[in-house]
């Protein structure tokens, strides 16, 4: 029994030597409100990436010897990086839809200013000019229909 134990810790031991120190991480940039999108997609990005890969390494380590309190633990960690790509997928959807709602609302304010640009070429003549047709047709047609009073 002592020997088997002796294994399992220098097993963990080893598993522990072989992966990366945890460091410190400390914001490198200023967050604003000009920043702060890209700022949340790329941290995202990175801890969905960093969360993949201890959920494959966890998987190996359950599978080898499963406990109850590991295989909860490793569920949450599923629900976590589930939870993360959920939000990293609303916020790619938000963008796309403010896209294509901008894109959208540009071809509607181009349609209306085509269609106000062809609705004034026909009012384009002044009332002074208007008049002046009327009477000139009025004296080109026939004098057999005007009425003299």
């Amino acid at each position: 029994m002592n020997y088997e134990l002796d294994v399992a810790v220098n097993d963990i031991i080893a598993q522990l030597k072989q992966t990366q120190t945890l460091t410190a991480v400390e914001p490198t940039e200023d967050l604003s409100k000009d920043n702060l999108e890209e700022f949340i997609i790329k941290t995202s990005g990175k801890l969905i990436t960093k969360t993949l890969g201890i959920v494959d390494n966890v998987q190996t380590y359950i599978s080898s010897a499963p406990d109850a309190k590991d295989v909860a633990a490793f569920a949450e960690l599923l629900k976590a990086a589930s939870s993360s790509m959920e939000s990293l997928n609303k916020i790619y959807i938000s963008l796309e839809k403010n896209k294509t709602t901008k894109e959208v609302k540009q071809m509607d304010i181009d349609s209306r200013e085509k269609t106000n640009t062809q609705d004034n070429a026909v009012f384009l003549l002044s009332r002074k000019e208007i008049m002046k047709e009327l009477f000139n047709q009025s004296t080109e047609s026939d004098d057999s229909n005007i009425i003299e009073v």
